[in-house]
């Protein structure tokens, strides 16, 4: 029996493997329906609305400052921050969805994985003393996901 660790995982934004991770998550939930009846002595339900969200965590990092190179982090911030258009201080250019591909790579060719298109929903980075610098990134799932293979 073999089981799967963080560095079992892998994570591809926009179809691109995001270079360094600390890590990602995902949950998926059905709000319930309430199907009861007057004549019912127990509640009754059938399955509603599906919800899918997650999170993920991406170094920030540079090889050399001079030159501009892929940065997870740096792509997904962003994403979600934008600058203003102009004079207009609460305009700014739409948000855009991302495909996430979340990936556990168990020795297969393609691996296990869920990819999904979502919207950004937030995102947080922080300076401390010892760390490193990551962006914490959350999202919400537009629809079903796109490819399921886990």
């Amino acid at each position: 029996m073999t089981f799967y660790s963080g560095s079992s995982g892998s994570l591809l934004i926009d179809g691109k493997k995001a270079a360094r991770v600390r890590g990602w998550q995902i949950s998926t939930s059905i709000g319930m329906l309430d199907t009861t009846s007057l004549a019912d002595t127990d509640r009754t339900v059938t399955p509603g609305i599906r919800n899918t969200s997650g999170t993920c965590e991406v170094f920030y990092y540079t090889t050399n400052p001079q030159i501009k190179e892929s940065n997870s982090a740096s792509e997904l911030l962003n994403v979600i921050i934008k600058q203003r258009s102009g004079a207009v201080p609460g305009q700014a250019a739409e948000t855009t969805p991302v495909t996430f591909r979340l990936q556990i790579n168990d020795g297969t060719t393609d691996g296990k994985y869920l990819e999904v298109e979502a919207y950004l929903t937030a995102a947080q980075m922080s300076m401390a003393v010892g760390e490193v610098l990551a962006a914490q990134i959350s999202f919400d799932v537009n629809g079903a996901p796109v490819l399921v293979n886990i």
